[in-house]
């Protein structure tokens, strides 16, 4: 992640199925793996950007169909594990407000 005038800089990556979700235009593969590169604000209504802003962004700007299969209610459907340097974001302190 990097952090550049104001933007953030992400590399995301995409596997077991979920990659057949997201627009294909912002998915290329590097070493087997499908990932997105995206830019998000680094403030979101006037706090720090959060993993659960990154999450509502690939909802709204990423899935080209069926976005209910990645998100329901107020964060990912049960079953998707979102990592964060290979660690689950629940662990992490931006997991849960």
């Amino acid at each position: 992640m990097s952090n550049t005038s104001d933007k953030l800089t992400l590399i995301v990556e995409f596997s077991d199925g979920l990659d057949t979700l997201i627009k294909g235009e912002l998915l290329k593969k590097v070493d087997g793996r499908q990932q997105a590169t995206l830019t998000l604000a680094s403030e979101h209504s006037g706090r720090p950007t959060s993993i659960r802003d990154l999450v509502e962004y690939i909802r709204d700007n990423c899935i080209k169909r069926n976005p209910e299969l990645f998100y329901m209610e107020n964060g990912v459907r049960p079953g998707i594990l979102v990592l964060i340097n290979d660690v689950d974001w629940e662990l992490t302190d931006d997991g849960v407000d």
